[in-house]
């Protein structure tokens, strides 16, 4: 007969070092882009202004401001879904470093949705592939971290 081992109730699931170090990086790159974005969101009327003013002009010998011209052309409510994506996608990352896998799926979600939002809404711009394969390469990894996740 084989005995059947039964998991001790008091024991705490242990959390991989993968997942930890994935977990921290979403939560600081997540986390500074809700803040980028919602303070974006809250200031763009100000910074559209400025650039109207012509507050910007001494910036033009230095660089190309056709990226910023863009970014004061765009709906500001880019910048409020951004930040409630984002939001989530850290609310995913929070799950799984609970060992919960139903945050993978949120943060898989997430990073998809910020994929589309950028298309959407920045459609002069090209593709995100680097976001892309950055996204895929996370999501791999949380992947692999399935098995020690319920």
């Amino acid at each position: 007969m084989i005995p059947i081992v039964t998991p001790d109730s008091n024991e705490q699931p242990t959390r991989p070092e993968l997942l930890k170090i994935l977990c921290i990086l979403t939560f600081i790159g997540s986390g500074l882009s809700l803040v980028s974005n919602t303070i974006m969101f809250f200031t763009i009327d100000i910074i559209k202004a400025y650039f109207e003013n012509g507050d910007f002009n001494f910036l033009a010998e230095n660089m190309d401001l056709t990226a910023l011209e863009l970014l004061i052309t765009v709906n500001p409510y880019y910048f409020l879904i951004q930040t409630l994506v984002f939001a989530a996608s850290i609310y995913g990352a929070y799950l799984m470093w609970s060992l919960k896998k139903m945050g993978f799926h949120i943060y898989t979600i997430s990073q998809l949705v910020l994929i589309i939002l950028a298309q959407v809404f920045l459609p002069a711009l090209p593709f995100p592939l680097f976001e892309l394969m950055l996204s895929l390469i996370f999501i791999t990894f949380y992947a692999r971290n399935l098995k020690y996740m319920s």
